[in-house]
């Protein structure tokens, strides 16, 4: 699956939306890009104790994610026990999260 994300016009900077603005020269040119939603596993941690609202996901895990064309972002792992440097591939996107399965 592919990924839509911001890209500024003058430093050509790409991020996650919502944004107003690049975050790294401010500029407010900004177009939407479609990626690869295809990565890899920078680093990650276990939830074992989560709000009510997530309490029965647990355990769970949060996964930092290195795009192949994009930024890093924030994501939960949908499948398996995540390890740094694991390729991974954008499942879906769900309320505004991420979720990445296993290559």
């Amino acid at each position: 699956m592919d990924i839509t994300l911001l890209s500024c016009e003058k430093c050509q900077t790409a991020f996650v939306p919502p944004k107003y603005a690049c975050p790294h020269c401010f500029n407010e040119e900004l177009v939407q890009k479609t990626m690869s939603g295809k990565g890899t596993i920078y680093s990650y941690t276990t939830i074992y104790s989560a709000p009510e609202k997530f309490a029965s996901q647990v355990p769970y895990h949060i996964i930092l994610v290195d795009l192949e064309h994009g930024p890093r972002i924030t994501a939960r792992m949908v499948d398996g026990e995540p390890s740094i440097d694991q390729k991974v591939e954008l499942e879906s996107i769900e309320d505004s999260v991420y979720w990445f399965f296993k290559r």
